[in-house]
């Protein structure tokens, strides 16, 4: 921590909520508001074809990158991780899994759209909510599966019927009315008597779901001296759309999973929503991972990149339009911290949907404002982010945080600075982290002017303060309807790199009353 006044917001309120050991870790990704996006996109309906290979194919990206994955089961705008039971990923802890996931999967959604829909653009960006579930055994993960597909034929089998009745001229109240009360075989009945279709005989991929696995698969590695290829086992990503309810799959795949019998109807009361505490301020600092690579191989500048830090203050801008409970953010380099106000309702305070959205929507603005800020630069990997969400209960608190955060940016940007500096100037980067290597912030200010000519303090404000975001009015107008005199406002969201003293927010009360103003 750069600043031991500010020390205490870290070591008495950022708490690592681990998930228990020895059980098996599901992170379930479901579309936000799909409904509308698949409306906006003209998906197919009951299914998209399209759109459900995209989802496969961000499942498989999900095996690819992580490899504590062992399973995944997806249906609709729906994916399911299972993670082995003994994995160790970011030592398990909930808010660092669940982030990644749900960052990773949206940025390769967006990444993977035009190789679905080559001829449609995406018109607004997609974003998912998730959330972890632990199991404790093998069997209550088999049946959690089996429970997904069960519930993937109970509505793609509804759906199927719906959408014949409207197509067929029902309007969707008459077709909602004749489905009312209908078992599985009334609806097979119907389609068979009024549309000539054998349910069974429905794409595999539209009443199974689909499967995602490494498979065992025999490859050639080698040629023996009589010139015999010689094979081995080697696991492959697969998908698949089959039966996981039954024994058969998993007795093919004894690997996977060991079988057990199969009860899914109880499942969901291991589905436990962690709610955050009433009247506590609430954060949710989105950090990038693994930014060093990434900015290597986008050729970012060092130590700052303007154009990216841009980058980041549009997401981060698009973040404040979209939640209206957001009250502030301050960002620098690949970090961006989101106040909401204390009193919010989003998700009825649910920790992982608030957690989820946040960093899918952050990650989604990220990729689609991407060729407004690099339009030369082609995207070579998908970026994605982590997250957590802390509390703090009083004012002063949040307040010393976000200093915390500024201490931190003036920390790293000093010391940056005088990295790069003397690494361009003909150091190695072994040498240069010696030379700097105990040196204090006034060492760093002369070492800067002595050797550089360059006086720290004249270095632009948005690379030593980093960025604030926050809502100002900006016009009052007065009107008169029906002889009453009605005040409206209009409030912009802003971006300024300044100082985050006590003076800050003195000149600005309404920035962390702004809701209360409002109500």
């Amino acid at each position: 921590m750069a600043n031991s006044e500010y020390e205490y917001v870290k070591s008495e309120f950022e708490f690592d909520s681990r998930l228990p050991p020895s059980n098996w870790i599901v992170v379930r990704i479901d579309g936000c508001h799909f409904h509308r996006f698949s409306k906006i996109h003209t998906f197919e309906k009951p299914n998209d074809e399209n759109a459900l290979r995209l989802m496969n194919a961000c499942a498989t990206s999900m095996l690819e990158k992580f490899p504590d994955i062992v399973f995944a089961y997806g249906v609709s705008d729906e994916y399911s991780f299972v993670f082995r039971e003994e994995t160790e990923f970011y030592q398990r802890r909930e808010s660092k899994i669940l982030s990644l996931c749900v960052s990773y999967f949206t940025s390769v959604y967006v990444m993977k759209w035009k190789d679905f829909f080559p001829n449609k653009e995406l018109m607004e960006p997609p974003y998912f909510d998730g959330r972890v579930v632990c199991y404790p055994n093998l069997k209550t993960i088999r049946d959690y599966l089996a429970w997904r597909q069960v519930d993937c034929h109970i509505n793609n089998q509804y759906n199927t019927c719906f959408w014949l009745l409207v197509k067929s001229g029902k309007t969707e109240k008459e077709a909602q009315q004749a489905l009312k009360g209908t078992f599985s075989k009334d609806k097979n009945e119907l389609l068979l008597q009024q549309f000539q279709i054998n349910y069974d005989d429905e794409p595999a991929i539209f009443r199974k779901g689909s499967c995602v696995y490494r498979d065992k698969v025999e490859i050639k590695v080698k040629t023996d001296c009589c010139g015999n290829p010689i094979k081995r086992l080697r696991l492959v990503i697969a998908m698949a759309n089959v039966d996981i309810i039954g024994s058969e799959f998993w007795e093919n795949h004894q690997y996977i999973l060991r079988e057990e019998k199969c009860r899914y109807e109880y499942v969901k009361k291991f589905d436990i929503n962690h709610r955050l505490p009433p009247c506590n301020w609430t954060v949710v600092r989105i950090n990038a991972c693994q930014f060093e690579r990434f900015s290597l191989i986008h050729s970012f500048n060092k130590p700052n990149d303007w154009t990216s830090l841009r980058l980041m203050n549009a997401s981060a801008s698009l973040m404040m339009e979209s939640f209206p409970d957001i009250l502030f953010g301050y960002g620098f380099g690949n970090e961006y911290s989101f106040l909401f106000q204390e009193k919010t309702e989003l998700f009825q305070r649910q920790e992982s949907l608030i957690l989820s959205s946040c960093i899918s929507r952050f990650t989604s603005f990220y990729m689609m404002k991407w060729k407004e800020f690099f339009p030369d630069k082609e995207l070579v990997e998908p970026p994605y982010f982590e997250a957590e969400l802390l509390c703090y209960p009083k004012q002063k608190t949040v307040c010393d945080y976000l200093s915390s955060r500024q201490a931190e940016c003036h920390t790293n940007n000093q010391y940056n600075t005088c990295f790069w500096m003397l690494v361009n100037s003909g150091k190695n980067e072994n040498e240069a982290h010696e030379i700097l290597k105990g040196t204090l912030s006034k060492d760093k200010n002369e070492l800067l002017f002595m050797q550089f000519h360059l006086n720290y303090n004249n270095e632009p404000a948005i690379f030593r303060k980093g960025s604030c975001i926050y809502w100002q009015k900006v016009e009052e107008s007065a009107d008169v309807v029906d002889r009453e005199k009605i005040t409206r406002e209009r409030w912009d969201v802003v971006v300024a790199h300044v100082d985050m003293e006590p003076e800050f927010w003195r000149m600005r009360p309404c920035i962390l009353n702004r809701w209360h103003l409002a109500g």
